[in-house]
């Protein structure tokens, strides 16, 4: 089985397609670390393990960049495979991973890579904190204080 990251990345582009959505790289990025960060706030539990590095146009998960880097800044257009499969979240009988995974797709599906890495380097964002301090990876304890990002968006 894949790490949870991954499904995470494969579960959005499953849905993407279905709505016939564009996503490149730096879009999932961010849809996933605004997915982990709305998770975490609202559950105050991790979704997955991984670390969130900073990176100049924000968050990046490492696995995720190696696994869709190819793409660079055009539309994803196939999922991640691992040993010939793909996998995703199972969604259906989990309540809290399924409501937040609609909520976050729901409200920034239809936003650009560019604009939500501006969201995530706004004032006071995790991101921001963790590049002022020169961490190379942002911190939960950062990303449970910070802000919404609706006001941001319609």
């Amino acid at each position: 089985m894949t790490n949870v990251v991954l499904a995470v990345a494969n579960t959005f582009l499953q849905y993407a397609k279905r709505d016939n959505i564009s996503v490149t790289p730096m879009k999932l990025q961010k849809l996933i670390y605004i997915l982990y960060k709305t998770y975490l706030q609202k559950y105050k539990s991790k979704l997955f393990s991984d670390v969130f590095s900073v990176w100049k146009y924000g968050p990046v998960q490492l696995d995720i960049y190696n696994a869709f880097k190819k793409y660079k800044s055009n539309a994803i257009d196939d999922y991640y495979y691992e040993d010939g499969k793909f996998y995703t979240l199972r969604l259906k009988g989990n309540e809290k991973l399924e409501s937040t995974f609609d909520e976050v797709w729901d409200k920034y599906k239809d936003y650009s890579g560019i604009y939500l890495s501006k969201l995530t380097h706004l004032e006071g964002t995790a991101w921001e904190k963790a590049k002022s301090k020169g961490l190379p990876y942002i911190l939960d304890e950062d990303i449970l204080k910070e802000q919404s990002y609706e006001r941001y968006i319609k």
